[in-house]
């Protein structure tokens, strides 16, 4: 179907030829052309030069009914796109749908295989500890030597599951909300890169962005201090998280950036890892602004802007 302003294209186009015809029929008739052109050919009567309006004529004629043709097919052609970005647009729609199912299915996971090392394993972890605690003043020194390495070895893997479970699914981000989750992962990955100074700014209201927002905002800042601790060898990393403006604005979004001072990469040269690319689907997936900055020896920088739907700001 032709759109309103294709068809005030057409018409506007075809009150411009009229216009032209008239000016040109006006000032011919003041010219006396037909007279002009006849005394001016007819020295080369034999060769039926004065016949050369008629064979313009033809000319302009066929010429017309050939552009006419040619934008008759380009209209086709145009209609035919338009047909083929709609059907790719409503592809793009289901495909983000579908993405964000499966997000809320492997997030449903993690919890619920978080939730199990939890409540079993660490649970029989600390069981253990404890009756190796109870029996240990009761044995011989040699004994209690053997019983303190027990002891030992569940301290190592209650802290190895304690990690475990903070990657699944961390704690504070059901509990306290978004904010005191990022500080308290900001600090655990602060203790962890001890030579690495790290500085946080945390701005807006980000305890009411609903669950997938959350553990978006989340997850970018994992994996994005995972390959800081990783690859970087950077001397400072900036953390930057804030919501731009209050919930009921219609153009509420939350920008997140992390850069570092570290070695970089060359992105041409060197292919995207699933990090990356992860990371890039995670915000695309929301409707974000996603974008990567480095080069080599010039550090890297992670910026992305994800839009808050009103509907699903409030957890």
């Amino acid at each position: 179907m032709e759109s309103d302003l294709d068809r005030g294209s057409l018409w506007g186009d075809l009150l411009i030829v009229a216009l032209v015809v008239l000016a040109a029929a006006g000032l011919f008739s003041q010219i006396e052309l037909n007279e002009w052109l006849f005394a001016s050919t007819r020295r080369w009567e034999a060769l039926q030069v004065d016949e050369l309006p008629a064979v313009l004529v033809v000319l302009a004629t066929g010429l017309g009914w050939f552009a006419w043709r040619r934008y008759r097919d380009a209209r086709a052609e145009v209609r035919k796109r338009q047909v083929a970005e709609a059907r790719l647009e409503a592809l793009l729609l289901e495909n983000r749908r579908l993405a964000q199912q499966y997000l809320r299915a492997q997030e449903a996971e993690r919890k619920s295989l978080a939730r199990e090392l939890h409540d079993e394993l660490g649970q029989y972890l600390n069981a253990i500890k404890t009756d190796a605690v109870s029996i240990q003043d009761r044995l011989d020194a040699a004994q209690s030597q053997a019983v303190s390495a027990i002891i030992r070895h569940t301290d190592h893997l209650h802290a190895v599951v304690r990690d475990l479970i903070r990657e699944l699914r961390p704690v504070a981000l059901d509990e306290l909300g978004l904010q005191a989750a990022l500080e308290h992962y900001l600090d655990h990955c602060q203790r962890r890169m001890p030579r690495t100074r790290m500085s946080v700014t945390l701005n807006g209201d980000l305890d009411s962005l609903g669950e997938l927002l959350n553990l978006a905002i989340y997850r970018l800042t994992q994996e994005a201090l995972t390959n800081v601790s990783r690859h970087a060898q950077a001397g400072h990393v900036a953390v930057r998280v804030s919501r731009s403006g209050p919930p009921v604005e219609a153009a509420d979004a939350v920008t997140f950036n992390i850069s570092d001072d570290g070695r970089g990469a060359d992105l041409i040269q060197t292919h995207a890892g699933l990090g990356l690319i992860g990371m890039r689907e995670r915000v695309e997936m929301l409707g974000g602004l996603w974008r990567v900055t480095t080069g080599p020896g010039q550090g890297f920088s992670l910026f992305a802007r994800i839009p808050v739907s009103i509907q699903g700001a409030m957890p």
